[in-house]
């Protein structure tokens, strides 16, 4: 027990505890001792004023019933008090109120009760005698006489009890005052015991301790940590070494891989740039065979696998089914297609990275591999959007080829050949979307360029015959006139169209003065009254495509309105409210219902509305039979486009 530093501490502090309480209970004992002791010395005292007493009362008014009666009281006192000194007992100590008083063992203080006790009845015999005779008897003085010296005897000898009393109080003052310094020695050993403890237990240990941890900053891991002391500084002088073992060991790893951190720096370095070389080469590429193609073969060559291969995801049943591969023609089995359900899909489709496989793991490992190459191989799933799409797998003749290194660079390729598919993929949608919207565009183009010329001209042509069967050849001149100016102007058109399309960046131009060239056109070639109107201060510069949609509109609707309505006039109003541009034609025509369908084969309203959203803007027709008809395009101004960016 003593072994440990909390046995030792336990020990001192229990020790220390103890003597604290013998004291108290010395002290206790000592202080009771004395109460009794005082008590005793008192009781001894009050006999010689007890004697005094009775002789005092012997010698007084014979024959009074209160003086015998203090007498008698004072005599039965007296004799109780001395019983009790001298056997113990209980003895009247004030008015009504008894003490008990033990037995003493002092042989010299016994002895002097008994003298007291000879004295006593001696002293008894005299004063009765004193009480049986009168004054005036002869011999009275004589009996006074022989009383007083009892009485004096009896007092001295009271008064050598008392003072033997207290000299055997004094006596037990002494040996609790000698118990008390004893006691005060075994404290002052008791702390001197526990500072030789404290420095032998805890501050000598500690010192060796702290030189050793000095030692152990000093990068000095070859002296042992060795601390004598109790069981725990021998525990803690454990854990030093064992921390210095550890460091000591730590340090020759580091000393061992900074020898080859070069050479790994060297080789990571080659392998990082050939992987950026292969992500660049791969995300290049934009037709999605060509990416599957160089995905294998560079998978082969960072690896050095001797076969490599993709496939994809079927989105119509749970099958994988070889894209393309790189190594060897016998490296697959004749069946293309890997069952997902049996093969990869639990240890590698539901892996965050790729897996290494072998003969005896990742079940039947890739089932598309001969047996020749699954020796070794690896597997690294193919993910899009949090999607797989398919499984990179690579595989070698040799056992154990792949590393955790190898696991990390599938799974870099293997991502990075995700992105590249999903970018091709993304290139053909944008392609095919592009194609589409360029067709929708020339059919547009079409119809407001082409169509309304051909419109025109067969209306002039109409015109032209009938002025003829009328005889009005002039007039019918006058229309084939209009009719070839107008065939020169759809060639200008036509020409205008294919030089657009070559134009990649066109010059943006004032839509106001376009738009107002354009009422001009329509108010000469028509003979129709086209009012133009525009609130705007500054030029109106806008994009190329705006304008052009926008003027588009404005010709359809032109178009419409004298083709269809018959207007008597025509307002084109073009202002700015707020942050939008607002295009307005509006005419006196025949109007429509709005909200019936366009007939079949009328596309003028539903082409509005589509180049209303190709620019953002918001496209409205208000008409009515017999109301006229309202065309409205509001669409965002350049300076709201600035607020937003």
């Amino acid at each position: 027990m003593l072994k440990s530093l909390q046995g030792r501490l336990s020990a001192l502090f229990f020790a220390f505890v103890l003597l604290v309480l013998t004291s108290v209970g010395a002290t206790f004992w000592g202080v009771k001792t004395q109460q009794n002791d005082a008590l005793i010395i008192n009781l001894a005292g009050r006999q010689r004023m007890l004697v005094q007493l009775m002789v005092r009362l012997a010698g007084g008014d014979q024959g009074s019933g209160a003086t015998n009666e203090m007498l008698v009281e004072a005599k039965t006192i007296f004799d109780q008090t001395l019983t009790a000194l001298e056997h113990g007992g209980v003895t009247l100590y004030l008015p009504a109120k008894y003490v008990s008083i033990p037995e003493t063992n002092n042989p010299e203080i016994l002895e002097a009760l008994r003298d007291v006790r000879q004295s006593w009845e001696k002293f008894r015999v005299a004063i009765d005698e004193v009480e049986d005779m009168s004054a005036t008897e002869i011999g009275y003085s004589s009996a006074i006489e022989e009383l007083e010296i009892q009485s004096t005897v009896l007092a001295q000898q009271a008064d050598t009890v008392v003072q033997l009393y207290e000299a055997d109080s004094t006596a037990k003052l002494n040996v609790l005052r000698n118990i008390q310094l004893g006691f005060l020695f075994f404290a002052l050993v008791l702390l001197a015991s526990g500072a030789w403890v404290t420095r032998q237990s805890v501050l000598k240990p500690l010192a060796e301790l702290g030189v050793a941890a000095a030692h152990l900053g000093g990068n000095d891991l070859e002296t042992p940590v060795q601390v004598q002391g109790p069981e725990e500084m021998r525990k803690l002088s454990q854990s030093f070494d064992g921390m210095r073992i550890g460091l000591k060991s730590t340090q020759r790893e580091l000393i061992d891989l900074n020898n080859t951190l070069e050479k790994r720096v060297f080789q990571r370095t080659r392998e990082l740039e050939a992987l950026n070389v292969v992500s660049q080469e791969i995300t290049s590429r934009l037709d999605i065979q060509q990416v599957l193609s160089s995905v294998t073969k560079k998978t082969s060559e960072l690896l050095n696998g001797d076969v490599s291969f993709l496939c994809l995801l079927d989105t119509n049943q749970p099958l994988l089914k070889l894209q393309t591969f790189s190594g060897s023609v016998d490296a697959a089995v004749d069946d293309t297609t890997i069952i997902k359900k049996y093969d990869l899909t639990e240890s590698v489709m539901n892996s965050s990275k790729a897996v290494v496989c072998g003969i005896d793991t990742c079940r039947e490992g890739c089932a598309i591999l001969s047996n020749k190459y699954r020796r070794s191989h690896m597997a690294a799933p193919l993910r899009s959007n949090e999607q797989i799409i398919g499984a990179l797998c690579v595989g070698s003749t040799s056992p154990q080829r792949f590393g955790d290194e190898s696991t990390e660079l599938l799974t870099k390729l293997a991502n990075t050949a995700a992105i590249a598919l999903e970018n091709a993929r993304l290139y053909e949608q944008a392609e095919r979307i592009a194609t589409l919207e360029e067709r929708r565009r020339i059919a547009a183009d079409m119809h407001d360029g082409l169509g309304q010329t051909f419109s025109y001209l067969g209306l002039m042509t109409d015109q032209v015959v009938e002025l003829l069967s009328k005889g009005k050849s002039q007039a019918a001149m006058e229309r084939l006139h209009l009719t070839r100016e107008t065939i020169e102007k759809a060639t200008g058109n036509v020409r205008k169209a294919i030089n657009r399309l070559m134009d990649e960046n066109p010059i943006n131009s004032d839509l106001c003065n376009q738009l107002q060239d354009v009422a001009n056109e329509f108010s000469s070639q028509n003979n129709a009254i086209i009012e133009w109107r525009c609130d705007t201060s500054s030029p109106c510069n806008c994009p190329s495509h705006v304008n052009e949609q926008v003027i588009h509109v404005a010709r359809e609707a032109l178009t419409n309105a004298i083709a269809h309505a018959r207007p008597s006039k025509i307002i084109v109003h073009f202002s700015k409210r707020d942050h939008d541009h607002v295009l307005l034609i509006e005419d006196n025509g025949k109007g429509f219902d709005s909200s019936q369908p366009s007939p079949n084969g009328h596309f003028g309203l539903q082409i509005m509305k589509a180049r209303a959203l190709r620019i953002d803007g918001h496209f409205e027709v208000k008409s009515a039979p017999g109301a006229g008809t309202q065309i409205i395009l509001s669409f965002p101004s350049e300076d709201k486009e600035k607020l937003f960016t």
